[in-house]
């Protein structure tokens, strides 16, 4: 069964959040809602009982988490229409306490004939105002799928790698924000290493 774990995760209740995430989706309208400001100050942090290993139930998938980290699953069903902000209910999230480092996933329902570029066109255009302009997108993989990568540089302090794809009828946000202080080239190969663990298990 899974282990609780409380963790404290200091020096950013100051910061603004929505860094790397805009307005959230009001579950039950479907339409954007005002901007969810999270603070990370205290987080209930859910690891799998497998050490190492977390799994999402909700959005159907697992990653193999980086020493240290802590997980938690969503409880509440993403729109897809929106970002909501770093520790949001509404996405699976990962965390590096350490180094401030906020790894989230997203997955909803998308339209029929809904193709990859449009997707990631959808969850790029989800970016707030302080991200600047993307950097070109990549072709990737996600849990054996085609996906599309691209990053942020948000002026109010976080970089943001960014990943979508499609599976199973529902398009899937992948987003690793981390502090600008933090090394770029490292939180690239953080980033990668997971998404290269990322199964898809629905």
């Amino acid at each position: 069964m899974p282990t609780i774990r409380r963790f404290l995760v200091a020096g950013f209740a100051a910061v603004s959040v929505a860094a790397c995430s805009d307005s959230t989706a009001d579950p039950s309208t479907g339409s954007p809602g005002p901007t969810t400001l999270t603070s990370p100050s205290t987080l209930e942090l859910d690891t799998p009982a497998s050490e190492g290993t977390f799994v999402s139930d909700r959005y159907g998938f697992s990653v193999a988490m980086p020493d240290g980290w802590s997980g938690t699953d969503a409880t509440i069903d993403w729109g897809g229409l929106s970002l909501g902000g770093l520790g949001s209910p509404l996405y699976a999230s990962i965390t590096d306490p350490a180094l401030g480092r906020y790894l989230e996933v997203g997955a909803a329902p998308v339209a029929e004939g809904m193709d990859l570029a449009a997707w990631q066109a959808l969850m790029d255009g989800a970016a707030p105002a302080v991200c600047g302009d993307p950097s070109p997108v990549e072709e990737t993989t996600l849990g054996g799928d085609a996906a599309l990568g691209w990053t942020h540089r948000c002026t109010d302090g976080y970089d943001v790698n960014k990943l979508a794809a499609l599976h199973g009828g529902r398009g899937y946000v992948m987003f690793l924000a981390s502090p600008t202080a933090n090394d770029e080239a490292e939180d690239r190969r953080v980033f990668d290493s997971i998404r290269s663990s990322f199964q898809f298990t629905d």
